[in-house]
This record gives C-alpha cells, structure tokens and sequence, in this order.
C-alpha cells in the first residue's frame, strides 16, 4: 500500500524534526488525527527486503572485499594517486579490493574521469 500525499507531506515534516504544531500550520485542514493516520499508514506500507535483490553482497565480497563499503577520505586519496599513475580501471579495482564499476563511479563523482 502506498501512502497518500497528506500521510507522505505529513511524515516528511515530521522527518525534518516540525513539531505537531508545526505540522498543523502547514496546512489548516490537517489534524492530529492526520498525523497519527499517517504513522499508520508509514507502519503498514511494505518494508524493503532483501529479496528482490539478484546479487549477494558476502558472494561478492569474496572476490572483492571492500565490495559496498563506505569509501574513506584515505582511500579516495589512492584511487586519485592511482589513476593519475596511468593505472587501469581493473588495476585499481584490484588493488582497492572493490568492483570495476566501484572505481569507475567513485572517479566521475572524483571529477577525475567524465562520467560515462
């Protein structure tokens, strides 16, 4: 079930840390009610689950261990070091144990290659 666009308005605020009151002022035709309808709603929507997912993260990291970890400021410093060294996309890859595509989207967000 989707949410409705008040219940989405309403928990959007409520994301960004509005108080009830707050909320209420956003639009005159809400209520209390409302916002605890939109709660509801938020708890009977579907939760995100593994899966739909067609690859497995542990498989994937046998090969490539640094595979879907958060990129550090030190390592971003390598991959620049690297690919000004004339090292390739799969080189890299290699020696900053992560996928091909990793390194390829972590240089264009680098501003170091153009995106592709």
């Amino acid at each position: 079930m989707a949410l409705s666009e008040k219940s989405r308005g309403i928990l959007q605020a409520i994301a960004k840390g509005h108080t009830y009151e707050q909320i209420l002022v956003q639009d005159l035709a809400w209520t209390y009610h409302d916002i605890f309808q939109a709660a509801a709603e938020a708890l009977e929507a579907p939760q995100a689950t593994d899966e739909g997912k067609s690859y497995d993260v542990e498989e994937i990291r046998h090969d490539h261990p640094r595979a879907y970890e958060k990129w550090s400021a030190e390592e971003d410093g390598q991959l620049s070091e690297l690919c000004r060294s004339g090292k390739s996309v799969r080189e890299i890859a290699k020696t900053l144990h992560r996928q091909e595509g990793a390194i390829r989207s972590r240089l264009a967000k680098l501003n170091l290659v153009a995106p592709s």
